[in-house]
C-alpha cells in the first residue's frame, strides 16, 4: 500500500510533506480502515454517488483519496475518455492539496475528483447533469477567463456529454462569487470576469448569501467573502485588512470589504442556443 500511495503522490506532484505525514499515519490498526475507505471510493468511481467519511482525520482522507487514483485512471481508460481529459481532471488534486489541503478544499470535492465526477474540458470544469438538471460549471484557478477559451470549453462540454449519452440537458449552471453583479461597480466593462458573468442569468437573490445567515465560523461575513479571500489571496478573511492589492481585481475586493460591503456567491444558468 505504501509504495502505491507514494507512487501516485509522486506522479501527481502532491507536496511531499503532506504525503510523508500521511504515510506515517499507516499502522496495523489504521491500514485496514484506509483500505476499506479506498474500496468504498473505488466502488463509487463513475457512479456520481457520494461516499461517507468515517473519520475527519486529514491523513486518513488523503491516503484513501490517493489510493483511489489507480481505479479512476482505469475507469477513464475503460470509458474511452481522452487521455488529456483524464490527466487534467485528476490533476485538479495537485493545486488543491498544495494550496489548501484536504480540509480547506473540502474532502467531498476531492472525492468527486477521484471518483470521476468532475471533468476538466479545456479552461473549465464540468459535472454531469442530474435528472432534469443542468451541467454544473466550475472555474479552476488556472489563469484568465479568456472568452474564446471559455467558448471552446462550453462547446467541448456539450460534445463530451452528448457523446456519453446525455441528449436531453440544455443548460449550464454555475455557483460562484464571480457571478456577483457587484463586481461590475469595480471592474472595467471589457473585463473577462464580467464577460463570463453575462453568459449567465441569475437564478437566486442577493439575500441567499446575506451576512444575516452567518457562516460556520459564526462571524458576520458571507460565504462569498470567505471564497474571495481564499481564491483571490489564498489567505483567511481576517488577514485581508493587512494586504495591499496588486491587481484591479484584488483592489476591488479589498475596497468593497473596507467600505463595509460583502461579496456574495451567486447562482446562474446559461441555456444552450
Amino acid at each position: 500500500m505504501r509504495e502505491t500511495l507514494l507512487a501516485v503522490a509522486a506522479q501527481l506532484g502532491v507536496p511531499r510533506t503532506l504525503v510523508t505525514e500521511a504515510v506515517h499515519y499507516l499502522t496495523a490498526e489504521t491500514a485496514p480502515l484506509v483500505r476499506a475507505q479506498t474500496a468504498a471510493l473505488e466502488a463509487a468511481v463513475g457512479t456520481g454517488r457520494e461516499v461517507p467519511w468515517p473519520s475527519a482525520d486529514e491523513r486518513f482522507q488523503l491516503l484513501a483519496l490517493l489510493g483511489t487514483v489507480p481505479a479512476a485512471r482505469a475507469w477513464f481508460a475503460a470509458e474511452g475518455v481522452d487521455d488529456d481529459i483524464a490527466r487534467d481532471s485528476l490533476a485538479d488534486l495537485t493545486p488543491k492539496l498544495r494550496d489548501y489541503g484536504v480540509a480547506a478544499t473540502g474532502v467531498d470535492w476531492l472525492a468527486k475528483v477521484v471518483t470521476c465526477g468532475v471533468f476538466v474540458l479545456g479552461r473549465l470544469q464540468f459535472e454531469p447533469a442530474r435528472a432534469g438538471g443542468a451541467w454544473n460549471t466550475h472555474i479552476p484557478e488556472s489563469g484568465p477567463l479568456d472568452p474564446a477559451a471559455c467558448d471552446a470549453s462550453f462547446a467541448r462540454a456539450v460534445a463530451f456529454f452528448r457523446a456519453r449519452g446525455d441528449t436531453t440537458t440544455t443548460a449550464f449552471e454555475c455557483h460562484s462569487w464571480l457571478l456577483d453583479p457587484q463586481l461590475a461597480g469595480y471592474l472595467p466593462a471589457h473585463s473577462n470576469i464580467l464577460k463570463f458573468q453575462r453568459r449567465f442569468t441569475l437564478t437566486d437573490t442577493e439575500e441567499t448569501d446575506a451576512p444575516a445567515a452567518r457562516t460556520a465560523g459564526g462571524d458576520d461575513a458571507t460565504e462569498g467573502d470567505h471564497a474571495v479571500a481564499k481564491f483571490v489571496f489564498r489567505r483567511p478573511l481576517a488577514e485581508l485588512p493587512t494586504i495591499v492589492g496588486a491587481t484591479t481585481l484584488e483592489r476591488a475586493v479589498l475596497a468593497h470589504l473596507a467600505a463595509g460591503g460583502h461579496w456574495r456567491e451567486r447562482a446562474g444558468v446559461m441555456r444552450l442556443p
